[in-house]
Formats: structure tokens, sequence, C-alpha cells
């Protein structure tokens, strides 16, 4: 297989205890999550250096690949059962019990303004990890429909997306990769966390 160009056929072998640490070996991906939110180095939307690798965890919203830098990524769970919380907002599923965490799940498909997901054996939640772990780092579950595997992807191959397609996205899109014959759409991991959400909300 050519280097940075994902096999469609491969698929993400979860470990039983879908710890980070795990999936990022199978990549050769760092295994650190970052302390923090990334210092921006330009405008939003901004097109990756040529010579930069990303590691990306891809993922399925009905028939579109997604993908997310692998260093957000804390574990990978299957879908099961959450406690609805009255008054969330409605993107927000519930809440799950993850080894003594209450994290909360997040709808990907109606953040992003995609409707709704419908939970199928195949439904995945990703954990990430938002905030500063040094300050007690918050984690947060994003339900997607299916997750496809961790591969890497050459920072030369991101175009941003054409303002049509970020204004109607609201954002949400960082940049369009395009790799054996694909369409990868990278999200915005800060806007879709903390975009409408008051800066205080995010402490």
């Amino acid at each position: 297989m050519t280097e940075g160009v994902p096999d469609p056929k491969r698929k993400i072998t979860l470990p039983s205890s879908g710890l980070a640490e795990e999936i990022l070996g199978q990549a050769g991906a760092p295994s650190k999550a970052p302390h923090g939110p990334e210092k921006e180095t330009g405008g939003r939307n901004q097109a990756k250096p040529a010579g930069e690798i990303l590691h990306l965890v891809g993922f399925f919203l009905d028939q579109e690949e997604y993908a997310l830098e692998i260093v957000r990524v804390q574990e990978v769970i299957r879908a099961g059962r959450w406690t609805w919380v009255p008054n969330a907002p409605a993107h927000v599923k519930g809440v799950i019990n993850l080894r003594g965490r209450i994290i909360p799940v997040m709808d990907l498909k109606a953040r992003i303004g995609m409707g709704y997901a419908n939970v199928a054996k195949d439904s995945r939640i990703i954990v990430v990890e938002v905030g500063d772990r040094t300050t007690g780092g918050k984690a947060l579950g994003l339900l997607v429909d299916r997750v496809s595997q961790v591969f890497k992807m050459p920072g030369d191959v991101v175009e941003p997306p054409p303002e049509e397609i970020s204004g109607a996205g609201n954002g949400y899109i960082k940049g369009v990769g395009k790799m054996a014959g694909r369409l990868i759409i990278l999200l915005d991991f800060e806007n879709v966390i903390w975009k409408d959400i008051k800066v205080g909300d995010k402490n």
C-alpha cells in the first residue's frame, strides 16, 4: 500500500479496552493528546502546509467520510445506552458512565446540521479529550455512524473548502482531502466543540 494512502478495505480493529494508545499504535501516530486547544497559525479553514503528515481517524456520517486528527481521540467505543438529560441541547443525546466518568454524548450529525443519527450495530462513540488535562480536561463522546480506519494523509492534498461549502457547514469544515479517488472531509475540531458555546463554558 502506498504510504499515506488509506486502504478502503481496511477496518480499525478495536482493542477490547479501546484505549487510544492501542489504536494509535496501529498507525504509528503520537499517543499523547494535546494539552489544551492548539494555537492557530492563521485564519480558519487553512490548508495544511506541504510536507506535513496528518494522522487521522476516519468515520462516516451517512455515506460521506470525515476525519479528525488522531491526537484528539482518547478511545473508540461501541454505541450502547445512555441516560437522557432534561433540557439538554438537541444535539446532545445524553450521558454515559465510562469507567466511572460521566461523559456527555454529542450526536455529530445533528451538531453539524445533517439530521439525527439512527443508532445501529456499526454506530460508534469517538471519545475525545477537550480542555487541558493538567487542569482537569473533560471527555466528550461523538456519536458517528461507523468508524472506518486510522490512516495518514499528506498535508499538501488538503485544500480549504470553497466558501459556499464552509458557509453552509457553519465553519465546521476545516478542509477537504483528496486521496485514492475519494474526498475526505476534515472537521474543524474547535468549531465542532465550542462554536456557539460561551467562553466560560469551556472551563
